[in-house]
């Protein structure tokens, strides 16, 4: 008997998006016997090698004029109405044409992942054990708890995040079918407690021992050492996107115009312009180098030859940023505002969780105070920082209990 893993992804392995999976997928590789990737990425070229048990293959979730057409059936099916039902009743919103439209498009997509995985069931071998596993609660995750009710031997799981978790991230501060999710789907895999807590308030579920925590986690094989800059080294990394809000930071540093910094940061995206218009106004005291989008392993490698002094993540919404495990790996300490999961892996040993409306001046304070630590100080936050993603935030350990947690469900 075989233990396969059918994993969902939005990117993985093609174009550049989920860049955690590259760790991920070496443990799960690892822990089944094949393991099949289904991307929605339809239009860039793969660009991550992958371990020999792992094919992948790609599923159109862009719908055609027709299709969007078709969506609208979907007001007469037995999901649908029960939705509507509950959005006025236990979330207490209601039907607006863009949340409508919204529960028919998801509703069409989720049919499409259950045509695909019915294929999949047909041409495996009886004797074969599969697993389903989603890696973002979305429209393929509710397909997945369609797949659930009508066969229900097999086994489905789905990870939940940021955007696919908290309903004031989406444009209609809606998510569709998270009741139905959790009552469907094997088990809900979050990668915070806070998640899980907000489900717990949010999603009006009455399974919550369906959810379960399971940390992300990084690998690091470069070894810790202390930092010895002449010029005190700053890091970031992220998208350039307004919910990341990397212009408070860049007016933060202006700011801080008589102590020499050097601000590394990785990422692009499209406040790029904007934020370079902010820096015109710093002085010479203040470096400034955006390296753009790079593979991870450059990132790594970065970090370890340069042991950059303090990374800093000052968004309005997050889940647990890779970036933060990323640089614990290497003993940087962070700073990072209090938002969503980032309490969970930020203390006043490893950095300082800051107030999520913390004022530019604040920022610059904050800043200027870790900058002017004396070295014992600095390096008992190093030290904590290492420690923090060697016990909490370890891929290998985290990774391969997730893999035996599945196979044992």
């Amino acid at each position: 008997m075989a233990n396969n893993l059918i994993l969902f992804t939005a990117d993985f392995p093609f174009g550049s998006g989920e860049t955690f999976l590259e760790t991920e997928i070496t443990f799960l590789s690892k822990g089944f016997d094949a393991v099949h990737i289904i991307s929605a990425n339809t239009q860039n070229e793969q660009t991550r090698i992958l371990p020999e048990n792992c094919s992948v293959e790609r599923i159109d979730l862009s719908l055609s004029g027709a299709q969007k057409v078709q969506s609208l059936a979907g007001i007469f099916s037995q999901l649908y109405r029960a939705e509507k039902k509950l959005l006025n009743e236990k979330y207490g919103l209601k039907m607006t044409s863009g949340i409508r439209k919204t529960m028919l498009l998801s509703l069409f997509r989720a049919k499409l992942v259950v045509a695909k995985t019915e294929s999949i069931l047909q041409s495996a071998k009886k004797e074969d054990q599969l697993f389903f596993y989603s890696y973002w609660s979305d429209d393929v995750a509710i397909g997945l708890g369609m797949l659930q009710n009508k066969y229900p031997k097999i086994r489905t799981f789905s990870r939940i995040h940021r955007w696919d978790v908290y309903f004031e991230e989406s444009a209609f501060s809606y998510l569709p079918y998270r009741t139905f999710l959790v009552n469907s789907i094997s088990k809900i895999v979050s990668i915070s407690q806070d998640g899980i807590d907000y489900v717990n308030r949010t999603w009006k579920t009455e399974h919550i021992e369906k959810l379960v925590l399971s940390r992300l986690g990084v690998g690091n094989l470069l070894p810790f050492r202390l930092a010895e800059n002449e010029r005190f080294t700053l890091v970031s990394c992220s998208n350039l996107i307004p919910v990341k809000r990397v212009d408070l930071l860049a007016r933060a540093l202006v700011e801080l115009v008589d102590v020499p910094i050097n601000w590394i940061h990785f990422g692009d995206g499209v406040e790029r312009q904007k934020i370079e218009k902010i820096l015109e106004n710093r002085t010479e005291k203040l470096q400034v180098h955006f390296k753009g989008r790079v593979p991870n392993n450059e990132i790594y490698r970065y970090y370890s030859e340069n042991k950059p002094d303090l990374f800093i993540n000052v968004s309005s919404s997050e889940g647990v940023p890779v970036s933060i495990m990323e640089a614990m790996s290497f003993g940087i300490p962070v700073l990072a505002t209090d938002a969503g999961g980032n309490n969970e892996i930020v203390t006043n040993e490893n950095g300082e969780l800051l107030p999520l409306t913390i004022s530019i001046h604040d920022l610059a304070d904050k800043i200027k105070h870790f900058i002017q630590l004396n070295q014992e100080q600095k390096e008992l936050f190093q030290q904590k920082s290492f420690e923090t993603w060697k016990e909490q935030y370890n891929s290998e350990t985290n990774y391969s209990s997730f893999v035996d947690y599945i196979k044992q469900s």
